[in-house]
């Protein structure tokens, strides 16, 4: 009963927040969404110690409350306040602050859910939610990507019914979760859309807030079984991919595009893992990785807002101008590589170590990718911030809300990363050991 009151004012929060979002002037919608989030991430922390992070699962009614649920949601709520907090004002002032909260009482109810069919059917929801808006702001790719998400996880809940999930109906699920995460190469949607614009709306829809629980509950439903083989292949492959073809790109958007393809596709790789360490990698980079890579993309999107989008065959030298922007940028991109002292750096820790009971090649596969994504996260960072500095101009200093938007985003990784024990996923490990 307790779970179920604390799961009921977290969604509730983020309800009345967006009807309070929508119903405030123009200048009063971006701290009624970050208050919202506030709220909600509160309630979120105090559910994870009043479970006692690492104790038994609590199920309340349809809901299932476990250390995966307090583990990630947390990382969401607070990965999403970062998000507002560095919007630039076209963002803050419009309706995609609505479709925001909207997205995350949607995403955080699928966290929740108690059965597959219950987590497919909210995730077709949340998916063909953000396609509307994608629509609704003519990124055509990245909706249709979405509705075909949605289109997989409907059949997967339709096929599912009240009784356990088939091997069709896993694999409808896990191929809905590929396409909604962007793993390439099916990230064509969220690539077109960051190249051409990268901000709150673009990003909303290609980081991970969804569907990787998906990939652990089939992973979990189909134990022991080769019927998913074949996605763990792809996304062995996919990975170092798509993070060598970041390196190539000269649009900063489209480089962030498939360094988020290359994180996710290891996300998915760790959840569909065989081997319970490796499954556990995977749900602690889900979680480093919605805080990571929401830091990462807004600080790239703060970039694009003082200088437009920038050519990366040059280097415009920021660093004069916005050092803390340079300074999150450098760690929140080493860590999406999993530099020493950040959360990253334990969930890739994890990660390797259920490659290395599949074999050298997949373990040779993941470093790669890994040290692929540091490399082009330095490179990056050279390009935008080293270089000739442009004369003094107030208007590239980052704003006092921006600041505390990229603290609240370092301080969480470097936390995480220094203190480990914390979390309620680390927890648990070491109770069932």
């Amino acid at each position: 009963m307790i779970a179920f009151v604390w799961v009921a004012v977290w969604l509730g929060a983020l309800v009345l927040g967006a009807g309070a979002v929508a119903a405030a002037g123009e200048t009063e919608r971006r701290w009624a969404a970050a208050g919202s989030l506030l709220v909600a991430l509160v309630v979120s922390l105090g559910l994870a110690v009043a479970t006692r992070g690492g104790g038994a699962p609590l199920v309340a009614g349809p809901l299932l409350v476990d250390s995966v649920s307090v583990t990630v949601a947390p990382a969401m709520l607070l990965g999403a306040l970062a998000l507002v907090l560095q919007a630039g004002r076209a963002d803050a002032s419009g309706s995609t602050l609505v479709w925001l909260l909207g997205a995350l009482a949607l995403e955080s109810l699928a966290l929740l859910a108690g059965s597959f069919a219950l987590l497919a059917l909210t995730e077709a929801a949340a998916a063909a939610f953000l396609a509307t808006h994608a629509f609704r702001a003519r990124r055509r790719a990245q909706g249709t990507y979405l509705l075909l998400a949605a289109a997989l996880f409907s059949a997967a809940g339709g096929l599912t019914g009240a009784g356990p999930p088939s091997v069709l109906a896993c694999g409808l699920a896990v191929a809905g979760a590929l396409v909604r995460l962007g793993v390439f190469p099916c990230a064509t949607g969220a690539l077109s859309a960051l190249g051409r614009e990268l901000n709150l709306g673009t990003l909303l829809a290609a980081l991970p807030f969804g569907g990787v629980l998906v990939l652990i509950r089939a992973n979990q439903s189909l134990a022991a079984s080769e019927a998913l083989a074949w996605a763990h292949d792809l996304l062995l492959l996919s990975a170092p991919l798509a993070a060598a073809l970041a390196l190539t790109q000269r649009e900063l958007g489209r480089s962030v595009g498939y360094l988020l393809a290359a994180v996710h596709a290891l996300i998915a790789l760790g959840a569909l893992d065989p081997s319970a360490t490796g499954q556990l990698g995977g749900e602690l980079l889900w979680a480093s990785t919605l805080l990571t890579a929401s830091g990462f993309g807004a600080a790239a999107s703060l970039v694009v807002l003082r200088i437009g989008d920038p050519d990366l065959s040059r280097h415009h030298g920021l660093h004069h101008n916005a050092p803390l922007l340079s300074l999150a940028f450098l760690i929140l991109g080493m860590g999406l590589a999993g530099a020493p002292g950040t959360i990253d750096f334990i969930a890739d820790d994890v990660l390797l170590s259920g490659a290395s009971s599949e074999g050298l090649a997949s373990m040779a596969l993941v470093v790669i990718t890994l040290a692929l994504i540091g490399f082009n996260a330095l490179r990056l960072q050279f390009r935008l911030f080293f270089g000739v500095s442009t004369p003094s101009r107030d208007y590239l200093r980052t704003k006092p809300r921006e600041r505390l938007g990229l603290f609240l985003a370092m301080g969480a990784v470097v936390l995480g990363g220094l203190a480990p024990g914390l979390l309620p996923l680390v927890q648990a490990a070491s109770g069932a050991h």
